[in-house]
């Protein structure tokens, strides 16, 4: 028992000590990443790769917008040469006027009539 309260006590200790160690580096390179950020430099290269991207989204959107269309008009000319002229696959049922003609509610259970 003592020498797991002295590993918990060691590991506390430790985890302390790394974590104030660990934020005053983690404050340093903050505030080199925030100087690095502000050189004029780096602004002009990030300006520049956001018109870039923003151009290359414009492009791509055109060019998916031209193929999901191309596409949507093959199906649609597809399911039509398929349907010209033919019955539907699955009979039309009209829905019954009244409620009476609707078929019972399944109940779950099971007649016994020896059919199986």
């Amino acid at each position: 028992m003592k020498r797991a309260l002295t590993l918990a006590t060691g590991a506390a200790v430790g985890y302390v000590a790394g974590t104030r160690a660990g934020r005053e580096k983690y404050e340093r390179m903050k505030l080199r990443v925030h100087a690095v950020g502000r050189q004029p430099a780096v602004v002009d290269l990030r300006e520049n790769l956001q018109e870039r991207a923003q151009t290359a989204t414009k492009t791509v959107s055109k060019a998916v917008a031209g193929k999901v269309t191309e596409a949507t008009s093959e199906l649609a000319k597809k399911v039509k040469e398929r349907s010209h002229g033919t019955e539907p696959s699955t009979p039309v049922v009209p829905a019954p006027e009244t409620a009476d003609e609707y078929p019972p509610a399944p109940t779950g259970i099971v007649p016994d009539d020896g059919a199986v």
